[in-house]
């Protein structure tokens, strides 16, 4: 993605990709960039989250966590109608997954920060083992749901989108 952007030189926001660690320990990595930031100044954030295999909806798709608590989840949609990929809310909403990832700190400040995955935490016997190494992974479904974001980011990478915010748990 980052390589993507770059190419197309045509972002009017700045971008910035990180590779969290720790999230299993804590989420300290998370944590520690959202503590060198103004929050206020983050209009968006992709946390993609296991994206390597498909999704209970089938391929060419992915679900966005926290789908309801901002607009984000439809300006992503809207940017994908006629191609063959598709996003869907959460079907795991029983499972918190929208404050257990890496997105939960800025989202908890603020920001529309939300994670877009595929795996099926229902279905994936090898889901937070050991045994779930490359090999289990599926490499034309990341690629096709990273070019999924590609596309659905594209009006608020150019800036004509801006998800709303998302109410603040922490001050």
């Amino acid at each position: 993605l980052a390589k993507y952007y770059k190419k197309l030189k045509n972002n009017e926001r700045t971008l910035i990709f990180v590779a969290f660690t720790a999230e299993e320990s804590g989420g300290f990595g998370a944590r520690h960039f959202s503590n060198k930031l103004n929050p206020d100044e983050v209009v968006a954030m992709f946390n993609i989250e296991m994206i390597g295999k498909d999704s209970k909806f089938g391929p060419n798709t992915a679900y966005i966590t926290g789908f309801d608590r901002s607009d984000f989840g439809k300006i992503l949609q809207k940017n994908l109608e006629g191609t063959p990929f598709m996003f869907h809310p959460d079907p795991y909403p029983s499972q918190n997954l929208f404050y257990r990832s890496d997105n939960a700190t800025l989202a908890a400040l603020g920001v529309p920060a939300h994670s877009i995955s595929t795996v099926q935490i229902d279905g994936d016997k090898l889901y937070h083992t050991v045994k779930d190494e490359y090999e289990s992974l599926d490499a034309e479904n990341i690629l096709a749901t990273i070019k999924g974001i590609a596309k659905s980011a594209i009006s608020i990478v150019k800036g004509i989108d801006t998800p709303t915010r998302i109410p603040k748990l922490v001050r």
